[in-house]
């Protein structure tokens, strides 16, 4: 078997280069065969005869076994167990067709632009639709050592944070520890705080209040923190935090009403044409 499987592969190797015209049968189950090409599509040319040898062997035994477990699955289930399966395989098929083509058809037309003015036309009238399963909060803060001498300069410039504010800020950035002044950004508060070495509500709690300019001091470091907007669970959702789901449910949308509508043309056009009538 080692020295036909190597002169098998011989013969693929060559007829890679040569083109055949015809295709060799390699293996039979009963009226099934097995050709050369569909093995050779499975067989890297950087493999050595031997490992090549041992895929080719495994790829027949696979497909030999599936056969014979398919006729044996044939032969042994009933006839009515069968008619259900096919009607299953039909179904399967043509979904499998229409939904393809119907994917292939909305990608020429639909238009995935969604303009600002829509997502928040859309979040105005559906407010109540997103509201929050968790707390959300938006904040900065930095933190320092406790001896630092800007203390007081750097605790104005991060309740104030105008455009002034800003650039002093990263002027003097290489004297902090660690911060984060991106406050556009929703965050839980445990995200945030746990940045603070707060991360549980019993330690945070009290400073969740919206426009609030707090310290938070240890042994070593101090915390200088600006809670710009806190937002609670069963509140409306920020439209910065669901953006992209807005833009989602307009897209999926816009492709239902696409369909729907494609649904109709092609009953009419069918009916229209003749091709399509009802006995």
């Amino acid at each position: 078997m080692r020295i036909a499987l190597l002169s098998f592969l011989t013969l693929v190797t060559t007829c890679r280069l040569d083109k055949p015209s015809s295709d060799n049968v390699i293996a039979r189950v009963n009226d099934q065969y097995l050709y050369q090409s569909e093995i050779s599509e499975n067989i890297s040319e950087n493999l050595s005869p031997d490992d090549s040898a041992l895929i080719v062997q495994n790829y027949i035994n696979s497909w030999a076994k599936e056969q014979l477990l398919l006729d044996k699955a044939v032969f042994n289930l009933n006839p009515e167990k069968q008619k259900d399966l096919e009607a299953l395989i039909r179904r399967y098929r043509n979904d499998l067709f229409i939904k393809t083509y119907q994917e292939e058809w909305l990608k020429a037309r639909v238009d995935t632009l969604v303009t600002d003015a829509e997502i928040e036309a859309y979040y105005k009238n559906n407010k109540l639709n997103f509201k929050l399963h968790q707390d959300l909060m938006r904040g900065r803060y930095i933190k320092l050592s406790s001896s630092n001498f800007n203390k007081s300069s750097v605790s104005k410039a991060l309740s104030r944070f105008n455009n002034e504010d800003r650039a002093y800020l990263d002027s003097i950035s290489l004297q902090f520890n660690s911060m984060l002044l991106n406050d556009s950004i929703w965050l839980r508060p445990q995200t945030f705080f746990g940045r603070l070495n707060r991360p549980t509500p019993d330690a945070y709690e009290r400073f969740l209040k919206s426009n609030r300019f707090f310290e938070i001091e240890d042994s070593l470091d101090l915390y200088l923190v600006f809670v710009e907007e806190v937002r609670r669970r069963n509140e409306v959702a920020p439209i910065s935090h669901v953006r992209l789901t807005l833009k989602q449910i307009m897209l999926n949308k816009r492709k239902l009403d696409m369909l729907r509508q494609f649904d109709r043309d092609i009953l009419d056009e069918a009916i229209k044409e003749n091709i399509f009538e009802q006995l």
